[in-house]
């Protein structure tokens, strides 16, 4: 039997991946920014928006009050760049 394949990134090609040690499987890296266009930005306010009156209307006050407060601090970010 060969040698197990050299892991690379996303479709087998380019350089090869760093080693994960330490790492639990499936454990997100997320890096220091994460960039957005308008649009998507628009869709997660609004996602934000709409789950929290879902779990408004379904008593869910606690997770509502979680998801509204992300929605305004998203909504803090996105204006702070316009002041």
């Amino acid at each position: 039997m060969g040698a197990a394949p050299e892991r690379t990134e996303a479709g087998g090609r380019g350089r090869p991946q760093a080693p994960t040690r330490d790492v639990p499987r499936g454990t997100v890296r997320f890096t220091p920014m994460v960039r957005l266009t308008k649009r998507e930005a628009f869709d997660a306010c609004q996602a934000l928006a709409n789950a929290d009156r879902f779990l408004t209307r379904a008593g869910r006050k606690a997770e509502a009050s979680a998801l509204g407060d992300l929605f305004e601090l998203f909504e803090e970010r996105l204006s702070a760049g316009s002041q």
